[in-house]
């Protein structure tokens, strides 16, 4: 008989077992009560999160053909979409805060792609309510500023120019023309400042059009092509817009700064072009169909045997073009995949580890670079990066007002540096900055820092509140 014995004496056939398994099996995945929590921890929900971000804005959405051109634009939106309920959904579960946090932020980034100043504005107050004095907070505060800022500029400017320019029509004068021309310029700089890059082109092509022998007539085009190239990552948007520069303004500085960038860039992505090229030459193609089969293939498989150094040193020139095209989002994808995909390449593969994190420390992304030295300690924990990487985290720390984990990170890099080596001194001041007990209330000053009390009145500590 297929039957077993519970130790109550109950008696429950395998059926039932496979009942209760599949139950127990539910709730542990589901959580209680329906919908429940998630098994994903919220760290890797986020990166989930972040990642399907990072994929919306690497999208290239213009295209000459207009029906691809369209899907990828819809392309892009189901990754924000994506992006949008997995960051909601650390929002809901995120109990203390800390995440929610840095999810709000990057749904107010999402909605200021689309223009939506007003929900944007509602989850950089949602940042606020959770911790007032937090990194995430004065971000907050500085970007609702910067929508309210704007929005008076471009609604003032326009009724300005609206103003100025039906004068400057019926009566032309010098002093109207140029209050029309300048006004307009502002509404342009006012929308790129709101991240509006669309109203923001249009405005500045309308400045262009409308007043092309005021003297800023030549950067209104020459930063049309700025946007495309530095912001949007849209070279063929930006190509003819630099071009224009040239042609329409050709005595002026903006067209010799459009000449050199534009034969600077070509030969920058024809490079960018062609390494791509080789990588893709020396791939086994063998080792990448058995993969499409489901079958496990080790990095080292996944290219021809003997082209690995050279493998690296491609994706290592792509990296190093993007960057200097000043389009981090790719630079970073390329490291990530020189780290991933040649990872038995160990010192190539730490080095694009190490990147990853400069580039994102240097563009604020400061709790993505801590992650990504995080990667690098535990992937490549014998880095000739590691001691340098422990000192930028602790920066990256300090920069997010996280300064316990500061202090630990700074008092860490110098109990592994030794000699006269860069950034010890500046470790060693700011751990004794760090430790000083100005009122003597038991706290130290990097405590206090973190509580947002003062060092300076012993009646004001961390403690004081519990």
């Amino acid at each position: 008989m297929n039957r077993f014995t519970h130790g109550f004496g109950l008696r429950i056939d395998r059926a039932h077992l496979l009942i209760l398994a599949f139950a127990f099996l539910a709730v542990t995945i589901l959580g209680c009560g329906g919908g429940g929590i998630s098994i994903i921890p919220l760290g890797a929900k986020l990166q989930n999160a972040d990642t399907a971000f990072d994929q919306a804005e690497t999208v290239e959405v213009r295209d000459d053909d207009p029906e691809k051109m369209e899907k990828n634009r819809q392309r892009q939106q189901e990754l924000y979409d994506r992006a949008m309920s997995l960051y909601l959904e650390v929002i809901e579960r995120d109990t203390k805060g800390k995440w929610a946090q840095r999810a709000h932020f990057q749904i107010a980034k999402i909605y200021k792609r689309r223009y939506d100043w007003d929900k944007a504005t509602e989850h950089y107050q949602a940042i606020v309510a959770l911790d007032p004095t937090g990194y995430y907070a004065n971000e907050a505060k500085s970007g609702t500023a910067n929508i309210r800022k704007n929005r008076e500029i471009i609604k003032a400017k326009r009724a300005e120019y609206q103003n100025y320019k039906a004068i400057y029509d019926s009566s032309p004068t010098d002093e109207t023309f140029n209050i029309a021309a300048e006004a307009l310029y502002e509404v342009a700089r006012a929308y790129e400042s709101l991240e509006n890059y669309t109203e923001a082109i249009r405005t500045y092509e309308r400045m262009v059009e409308e007043f092309p022998e005021h003297s800023k007539a030549s950067q209104a085009q020459f930063q049309i092509g700025n946007v495309y190239f530095y912001t949007l990552y849209d070279y063929l948007g930006g190509w003819p817009a630099y071009v224009a520069v040239t042609e329409k303004f050709d005595d002026s500085y903006e067209a010799s700064q459009a000449g050199t960038l534009l034969k600077q860039t070509a030969d920058i992505l024809q490079e960018i072009n062609e390494l791509k090229d080789e990588i893709n030459k020396y791939r086994n193609k063998k080792a990448v169909e058995y993969q499409k089969t489901g079958r496990k293939i080790t990095p080292a498989d996944m290219w021809v045997m003997g082209y690995g150094d050279q493998v690296v040193q491609n994706f290592q020139q792509i990296a190093g073009n993007w960057e200097k095209l000043r389009n981090y989002p790719r630079a970073i994808n390329a490291y990530k995949t020189l780290a991933r995909d040649l990872s038995h390449k160990k010192f190539a593969a730490a080095d694009a580890l190490y990147r990853t994190g400069t580039l994102y420390q240097q563009n604020g992304q400061y709790e993505r670079a801590i992650e990504a030295y995080d990667n690098l300690f535990e992937l490549a924990p014998e880095s000739t990066w590691r001691n340098e990487a422990v000192y930028q985290q602790a920066v990256c720390y300090r920069s997010i007002r996280e300064f316990g984990a500061a202090y630990e990170g700074f008092k860490a890099y110098m109990s592994i540096t030794k000699g006269d080596v860069p950034y010890l001194r500046e470790a060693e001041q700011i751990v004794r900055q760090y430790e000083l007990d100005q009122d003597e209330d038991g706290y130290k000053f990097y405590e206090e820092q973190e509580a947002g009390t003062s060092d300076q009145d012993a009646s004001s500590h961390p403690g004081m509140g519990s």
